[in-house]
């Protein structure tokens, strides 16, 4: 299994609501997507960043499938990349 994270700082945090219902609209119901995470900062840790998404997918090909359906990249290339400042992402081996 592979995990996918997405940390993201919008440049107005007021879009935390709408950042993460349009990842869930986007992402929800794809078949590469065998688990979907979204949250917002716990604690003072997390506190410069406004939003986190962790998408788990079955392995590799699976993950390169889902960012290549066309809402997929329209939420990451297009709405995300608009609204934020700042989008890191990490794929990992789950475990």
């Amino acid at each position: 299994m592979i995990d996918r994270y997405c940390f993201v700082r919008l440049r107005d945090s007021a879009e935390r609501d709408q950042a993460l219902d349009r990842c869930r609209a986007a992402l929800a119901g794809a078949p590469e997507v065998v688990a979907l995470t979204t949250g917002l900062p716990a604690d003072d840790s997390a506190r410069s960043w406004d939003v986190g998404i962790v998408v788990r997918c079955a392995d590799l090909d699976a993950l390169a499938a889902l960012l290549a359906r066309p809402e997929v990249a329209a939420y990451f290339d297009g709405w995300l990349a608009e609204h934020a400042v700042v989008v890191k992402t990490w794929s990992f081996t789950a475990r």
